[in-house]
Parts: C-alpha cells; sequence; structure tokens
C-alpha cells in the first residue's frame, strides 16, 4: 500500500520526535551577552576526524553547548545565528551524597566545534565516574583569548603552526573581527562562567538526533 505525503510527513515528524528524546537539557537556557547558551548531553558520538576526541566507546556522554545570538547581538549576528569561534572550557565533577557538595574527582576539557544533523554546535566526548549528580562549570571565552585554541593572543605566545605568519598573521586558526569605523562591530565579551547541576542516570537507546 502506498503511504500518502501527508502520512509520510506525520511518520517522520514522529521519528524525528524520538530520536530528540535522547538529548538531555543540563539546567536552563542562559541568555547573556547576545547570546542564548544551552548545554545538553547525549549518547557518546563517533567523530572525524578521528582523534579529536575520546574515543565514543571509552566515554559516557557527549556534551554539547548549544551557542545561538539573540536579537541585537552586539557582535554582528542575526538573530539565531550560530556563534562560531567561541574558546570553551568545562569541568564536571560528581556531587557529594548531600547533592550539594561536589567532591569527585574533576572531568575537564575543551569543547570543540562540529557540525551534526541538527546544526553546528560545541561539544566533546566524556568519561564520567558512574551515575549520580553532578556539577558542570563551563566558561565561554570569546575568540583569541586562549592559547589552547591556536591563535596568537601575546608576543610570547607559541602558535600551532607558523606559515600564517610569514604575511604577518598572529597565528593560524584566530577568528577575527572588523573594528574600524565603517564595518566594524562591538567589542568582544568577557569571558562567562555557566554552573549548573545535574543527574547522570546512563544515555538511552543509541542512535541519531
Amino acid at each position: 500500500m502506498r503511504v500518502t505525503s501527508l502520512a509520510a510527513a506525520v511518520l517522520l515528524a514522529g521519528v524525528a520526535t524520538l530520536a530528540q528524546a535522547a538529548e538531555y537539557p543540563i539546567g536552563k537556557p542562559l541568555n547573556t551577552a547576545g547570546m542564548e547558551i544551552n548545554t545538553v548531553y547525549l549518547q557518546p558520538i563517533t567523530m572525524e576526524p578521528a582523534g579529536m576526541m575520546r574515543d565514543a566507546a571509552k566515554s559516557d556522554i557527549h556534551l554539547e553547548a548549544d551557542i545561538h545570538a539573540i536579537k541585537n547581538n552586539p557582535n554582528g549576528y542575526a538573530e539565531g545565528d550560530w556563534i562560531p569561534g567561541l574558546e570553551i572550557t568545562y569541568k564536571l565533577q560528581k556531587m557529594k551524597s548531600d547533592g550539594k557538595t561536589p567532591d569527585g574527582p574533576v572531568v575537564e576539557g575543551l569543547m570543540m566545534p562540529m557540525v551534526a544533523s541538527d546544526g553546528p554546535h560545541y561539544g566533546d566526548n566524556v568519561k564520567l565516574n558512574g551515575v549520580g549528580k553532578y556539577q558542570l562549570t563551563m566558561v565561554i571565552n570569546a575568540p583569541g583569548t586562549l592559547k589552547e585554541f591556536g591563535c596568537l593572543v601575546d608576543k610570547n605566545a607559541k602558535p600551532m603552526a607558523v606559515g600564517h605568519m610569514d604575511h604577518g598573521g598572529a597565528g593560524p586558526w584566530c577568528f577575527g573581527r572588523h573594528v574600524d569605523k565603517e564595518t566594524g562591530v562591538g567589542a568582544w565579551f568577557k569571558p562567562i562562567t555557566k554552573v549548573v547541576d545535574f543527574t547522570f542516570a546512563n544515555v538511552g537507546k543509541k542512535g541519531g538526533y
């Protein structure tokens, strides 16, 4: 029997809803500096290029930061635009049995830019310390803030590659902004820290978004 286009659309919508159920929010959205910052986790993800982060088979979750512009963004982005070039660090720590005080081993790392079927975001595969309540501390830095991300931020820093230096560049991975009178945008924001608690009870069935 041939499925009508309407029935097919309903079916696809249902599948998409089920797929999205595998994504777990971490705290509420944070609106600041012209951005909406959302954090979620889902099942570990197999990535390309291989080796850019922890192998999915050795991880418990894929931690994500979804960051988009809101109205009147001062840095030239339209409402809803993904914000590229951000330099994001995270720290995860398991809470005591009282659920209020973090005291477990610290798991920390950098969140890499990437793209998936639901669009671009920042993320990392993470190995946790079992199920339980965790505290996430995430710091969102403007482009060119941290040496770990490859942009030469001061005269003593060493870029990851030097080819761009041959014609006066500051480093190969810098994300710049126009500052001239005609085309310039507002100054980058100061580092933003988001601290939220969440309960990790394992992830659902592995699959897509």
